[in-house]
């Protein structure tokens, strides 16, 4: 028996009595205990109390491979696992395995958990079991490198509209990719490129959205941030299935040379817009007031004498003052 059906089982967030727990799954109490107690030491938070039982410290909803599977487009092919280090580095294996070209072929990796998740500049990102979403879309593109000039402020605006589109208020896009509700990180994107400048490339693009954080991830977050479940009742399923056909579309579109009408909406969504901002380039800091972002996505800052400095967003860490 699966540790991930016991979890499935306690997802509802309710208290469940060890003897109920017992007889679904078979086993004895001491195993109950015992399953319960791996489980905490992968992440999650187990609450007890003696007349009640069991119950996880927040409800999540499982991903259901067979309801992604049947919404996802007939060229991608699907994994879920219940634990993994990383859905970008699963991604990778699989695209470097097959010599298929997109479109017709593209992978689709998710998570409950991650062990390794990373965010932009190799930070750790936080992965509490189930809480939230955590995808990887990758691809062998018939362009190189040279024609992704864009994409990752286009991924952040994607991830943006979905939000707005699901009636979530003043959602923002902090240059170059992460995406703010209320001036909260609410979601990160990292995105992976390896291959010729100007052939084909192979593209693997990772979103975190976060769902619902446990009291027991609050001490290790460096930031303020906010959870999907404080603003709407969107599931973790169905926003699988829109950011998936959305960052499709957006390759298509980057494929084609579009990459100014991708990045068309971007001052809708600028977190950084005429704000002072502090840029962290090497050992240096740069200072002066954000001021969009050129066609090809870099950020254009206005220093102290008026002259407009561009931003590549692979150099360089950008803070509010």
């Amino acid at each position: 028996m699966e540790d991930d059906k016991i979890i499935e089982f306690m997802a509802d967030g309710l208290w469940h009595s060890g003897v109920d727990i017992a007889a679904r799954f078979g086993l004895s109490r001491a195993a109950v205990w015992k399953r319960l107690q791996k489980l905490e030491s992968i992440g999650l938070e187990i609450q007890r109390e003696q007349a009640k039982g069991y119950r996880l410290a927040y409800s999540f909803e499982p991903l259901k491979s067979d309801y992604i599977a049947a919404q996802i487009a007939n060229n991608t092919l699907l994994s879920i696992k219940p634990i993994t280090t990383s859905t970008n580095s699963d991604a990778l294996t699989m695209l470097k395995a097959s010599s298929k070209l997109w479109p017709e072929q593209a992978y689709l990796c998710l998570a409950e958990l991650q062990t390794a998740g990373k965010g932009r500049r190799g930070r750790q990102w936080q992965s509490p079991y189930g809480a939230n979403l955590y995808f990887s879309w990758a691809a062998t593109l018939p362009v190189g490198v040279a024609g992704l000039e864009g994409l990752s402020l286009a991924i952040g605006i994607l991830v943006a509209k979905v939000l707005s589109q699901n009636k979530i208020n003043d959602v923002k896009v902090k240059w170059p990719n992460d995406v703010y509700v209320d001036g909260k990180k609410v979601a990160g994107i990292l995105i992976e490129v390896d291959g010729d400048l100007t052939s084909h490339c192979n593209l693997v693009v990772g979103v975190g959205v976060n769902f619902c954080f446990s009291s027991l991830h609050l001490e290790t977050i460096g930031q303020p941030f906010t959870a999907i479940d404080c603003h709407s009742t969107l599931s973790r399923n169905e926003m699988s299935v829109m950011l998936t056909a959305g960052v499709e579309a957006v390759v298509k579109e980057l494929c084609n040379g579009n990459t100014v009408g991708l990045l068309g909406e971007w001052s809708a969504y600028d977190y950084l817009l005429n704000k002072p901002v502090n840029i962290s380039l090497g050992g240096q800091v740069i200072t002066g007031v954000a001021r969009g972002v050129s066609n090809t996505g870099n950020l254009i800052v206005e220093l102290g004498d008026g002259e407009l400095k561009h931003f590549a967003g692979g150099e360089v860490s950008v803070r509010i003052q």
